[in-house]
């Protein structure tokens, strides 16, 4: 053992930026993996956390007036174990630039909260007269502590001021900038003042038996219809998933397959320095059998240098893996509003740290070991390591044209093919890392363009919502301004068919605004029963057909819908617990909601659509309307919500990709650091008969280029059909994508493959030109 260490010791010392190269692969892919791991594992505890910490309530629920009495009576009833009521008003906050929509909540006592209890991060909490905004506000709304802040929920409504007196982390609350909402804290009284109500709106319930919630809840819905109080979205919390965490999943799950991928590249990395090691030592592979050696004994050395790699970069990387990890969790923490967890240290994590690390180093180097011992003694000794086999044949027909352009480089192209094993190891690595970058790309651009298609189906400019009783007559009133082109009346609401839970949408039959995609069967009309279309997901998920006819349940009435058709519609919103769509007649969805002859919100299509004019339009109608008490909504707001999430999704994989890409390029250069040490008497010879540092590092870089544009050729071939397979995979957790992997993306890989390249070939280069023709010619 002691002789194997100190082999494997002088085998780093005497080669050491080509062993730290390798190192370096094995440490990133190790670490790519390690950070997922802990990842994912923090991020479920994390929830757990959440739920812990913060007391998050199973049940919630908006009901008229919730009374002291009222919610006694809740809390004693079976399977409940605490129950708190908080005042919650939608309304908009100002410092004077902009209005900004802000979820106000309303506490009775901040230090005695018994359920979704806020953390305070800077300041104090509010008293009479102040306000408390979350952390993330501030992405919104310019504010800090000390300004003073509008408060107006509709342009009708008065202005009420507070002054902020600290900020807090609102817990499980999407971060602002993602749903283009602040979330701020009021005392309750002051709150139910700006509502003018006695009492709170909002309830919150935590349960004993988490399995019976949704039992719990529809007595508790039961409850208070007998009582007269009217309530609506009754919410059940998911114990296995929170707000974001099927975005969450699928960001984790693309992470693991590009961290898959690190680690494969380093197999190929750590391949072809024990290969090139192999040559260099065929005399002392001899010498070992010549002298009764067995073959285990001449590749025993090389195995145990395998192994040091291995063991040195699972180490490192499994710390910068957990680094990483740390890192990462509190980033997608921080967005989802998760409480994070302290650091953790699992067994998992350091098994599979080891586990990669000894199996890349140990299972790549076994096949070049391999190969070179089997080889008969006579041959071995009768190698001198390296050898002239420049494969003139087909090497020289295809690059023989290219010497009129600069001999030089076409010696470079050559060298391509003079050791074909490691040409193909290095091609491999290079066409995997291009793979994975056009994989990220398409994913990127798929979910893109999708969603902006997606919102193309819907051609509002924006929606209008009133809080007072309209007609949906008031659609005419409305296009009567001179901002409006279109108005239509439409209805929303929470259903479910059998254990599916959906969203309901009414608009007219003959809607302008909406444009469904019909895929099967025919889009809205009149039906008995009532006629219904389904998006193309939810009807997979109830395994729906067009003439079936279900059960849809609105609350606690239930009505039969006829399928009249599917629809290609897959659009959703950041932590949607729902399935899907259900279109109705906008007539038929008041009668099932039970909403009668009341409209309480009307899509628009403005003149003018850019977001400035999109603006001005709606502060217009906010302010003509005022006596309805109006609440609007710009699409383009709404898209660039969407927009923002989709840009974490490209972010996170783009650094997963730089990662991967680190590892090609560091195969790159490692292969043209072998090269340049079997060849140091080549690269004498040419300095001795006149060439000059600037052709060597022509030569090599040319050499570089070769070996990526034949790989970027193979990392296309290959690239499509895994970017087809990242986009479904995407598609499978998030919503259907449409793949989208354009001409001007595959250029663009390409370049920054060959720029790449160019860019870290020029130290070997510049390595080749330093080499004194004195001393390599001497050798030997």
């Amino acid at each position: 053992m002691r002789l194997l260490l100190t082999k494997a010791l002088r085998d780093i010392q005497r080669r050491p930026l080509r062993t730290l190269l390798t190192t370096l692969g094995v440490l990133l892919g190790v670490a790519g993996v390690v950070a997922i791991s802990y990842t994912g594992r923090s991020l479920a505890d994390a929830q757990r956390e959440t739920y812990a910490s913060t007391r998050q309530p199973d049940i919630t629920a908006f009901a008229a007036q919730l009374s002291p009495t009222l919610v006694d009576l809740i809390g004693r009833r079976d399977n409940v174990v605490a129950v708190d009521t908080q005042a919650v008003q939608i309304t908009r906050a100002s410092t004077g630039d902009r209005w900004v929509n802000t979820r106000l909540v309303g506490v009775a006592d901040f230090t005695n909260m018994r359920l979704d209890a806020v953390q305070l991060v800077s300041g104090r909490f509010p008293g009479p007269g102040e306000v408390a905004f979350d952390a993330s506000a501030t992405k919104l709304i310019d504010v800090e502590i000390g300004d003073l802040v509008a408060l107006q929920p509709t342009p009708a409504s008065p202005i009420n001021y507070a002054r902020v007196s600290g900020f807090v982390r609102a817990p499980a609350t999407i971060d602002a900038s993602i749903l283009n909402q602040a979330t701020a804290y009021m005392p309750a009284r002051d709150v139910r003042q700006i509502l003018g109500r006695r009492y709170d709106n909002y309830l919150l319930v935590r349960v004993a038996e988490p399995q019976r919630a949704s039992e719990t809840a529809d007595q508790i819905r039961a409850f208070l219809d007998k009582r007269g109080v009217a309530s609506s979205n009754f919410t059940v919390r998911d114990p296995h998933v929170f707000t974001g965490s099927r975005e969450l999943s699928t960001l984790l799950l693309l992470l693991q397959v590009f961290s898959v991928i690190g680690a494969l590249l380093s197999t190929f990395l750590v391949a072809n320095t024990i290969a090139a090691i192999m040559v260099e030592e065929t005399r002392q592979i001899g010498i070992i059998k010549a002298l009764g050696g067995t073959r285990w004994a001449a590749m025993r050395p090389y195995l145990f240098f395998a192994l040091t790699i291995g063991v040195t970069g699972a180490v490192l990387g499994w710390a910068i893996g957990l680094l990483g990890g740390q890192l990462l969790t509190g980033y997608l923490a921080g967005l989802a509003g998760l409480v994070l967890p302290g650091f953790s240290f699992a067994v998992r994590e350091l098994f599979l740290a080891l586990l990669v690390g000894i199996c890349v180093t140990l299972g790549s180097a076994v096949l070049p070991a391999g190969l070179a011992t089997r080889q008969k003694v006579a041959e071995l000794l009768a190698q001198r390591g390296v050898v002239a086999d420049f494969h003139r044949g087909i090497t020289q027909r295809l690059t023989g044209h290219l010497s009129r352009f600069g001999i030089v480089a076409t010696m470079g192209l050559r060298n391509v093919a003079r050791r074909p094993a490691r040409a193909w190891v290095t091609l491999t690595v290079v066409a995997v890392a291009v793979a994975a970058f056009l994989g990220t790309q398409a994913v990127s651009r798929s979910v893109t363009i999708t969603v902006d298609h997606l919102y193309d189906l819907y051609g509002a400019d924006g929606w209008i919502f009133f809080n007072r009783p309209v007609r949906p007559q008031f659609a005419t009133t409305l296009e009567q301004h001179p901002d409006v082109r279109q108005a239509e009346s439409w209805a929303n609401a929470r259903a479910s068919i059998g254990s599916v839970r959906t969203d309901v949408w009414g608009m007219p039959r003959n809607t302008g605004i909406y444009t469904p995609r019909v895929i099967a069967g025919t889009w809205l009309r009149p039906a008995n029963p009532t006629g219904a279309v389904l998006t193309n997901n939810l009807a997979r998920a109830i395994n729906a057909s067009v003439g079936d006819v279900l059960t849809l349940d609105v609350g606690d009435r239930s009505t039969l819908i006829l399928v009249l058709g599917i629809v290609d519609d897959e659009s959703t919103y950041l932590g949607a617990s729902t399935t899907g769509k259900v279109f109705l007649d906008v007539a038929d969805a008041r009668r099932i909601t039970g909403s009668g002859d009341r409209a309480a919100v009307f899509a628009l299509t403005l003149h003018s659509s850019d977001p400035a004019s999109v603006d001005e339009s709606l502060s217009r109608l906010e302010d003509t309307f005022r006596q309805y008490a109006p609440v609007t909504l710009a699409m383009y707001q709404d898209q660039a919500s969407s927009r923002r999430a989709i840009d974490i999704l490209t972010v996170m994989l783009n650094a997963m990709v730089i990662i991967v890409s680190a590892v090609g390029l560091a195969g790159i250069v490692n292969t043209l650091l072998i090269n340049l040490t079997e060849r140091r008497r080549e690269y004498g010879i040419l300095r001795a008969i006149g060439a000059t540092g600037r052709h060597l590092v022509r030569l090599v870089m040319s050499e570089a280029l070769g070996l990526t544009a034949v790989g970027c050729a193979v990392g296309l071939a290959v690239g499509y059909p895994l970017a087809r397979y990242l986009v479904h995979l995407t598609g499978s957790q998030l919503f259907g994508l449409e793949f989208h992997l354009g001409p001007a993306t595959i250029a663009a890989t390409i370049l920054v493959a060959l720029i790449a390249t160019a860019a870290v070939s020029t130290a070997p280069g510049l390595l080749a030109s330093r080499i004194r023709p004195i001393q390599v010619l001497r050798y030997e």
